[in-house]
């Protein structure tokens, strides 16, 4: 895959996710700062972007995409317990609210 190709791509990406931001703001304003893990003025800001301002922050050449998954080891421990007793999808949950 080329390099311009590879980057069109992570634009796209890029905006896709701004706008999916933007729309968990304007849904559900304090639900999207916990799971996004921002500030009011972030928020306000991102709600407050025309298109045209998404796009041209979303052509920037790098990912805006960061994994944030926490502690390696705690994350393994959960996934692979052998006792699981149907509270994965919880101990997940409480892990990823403190990653």
């Amino acid at each position: 895959m080329s390099q311009n190709k590879t980057i069109s791509e992570l634009q796209e990406l890029n905006l896709s996710y701004l706008m999916l931001v933007q729309k968990l703001i304007v849904e559900d304003r304090d639900t999207a700062i916990f799971r996004l893990k921002i500030d009011d003025d972030l928020a306000d800001f991102i709600a407050d972007m025309s298109a045209r301002e998404l796009t041209m922050l979303a052509r920037q050449s790098h990912s805006f995409l960061q994994p944030n998954l926490g502690s390696v080891s705690q994350l393994k421990a959960i996934l692979t317990n052998k006792r699981d007793t149907g509270m994965q999808a919880t101990h997940l949950a409480m892990h990823m609210a403190s990653a």
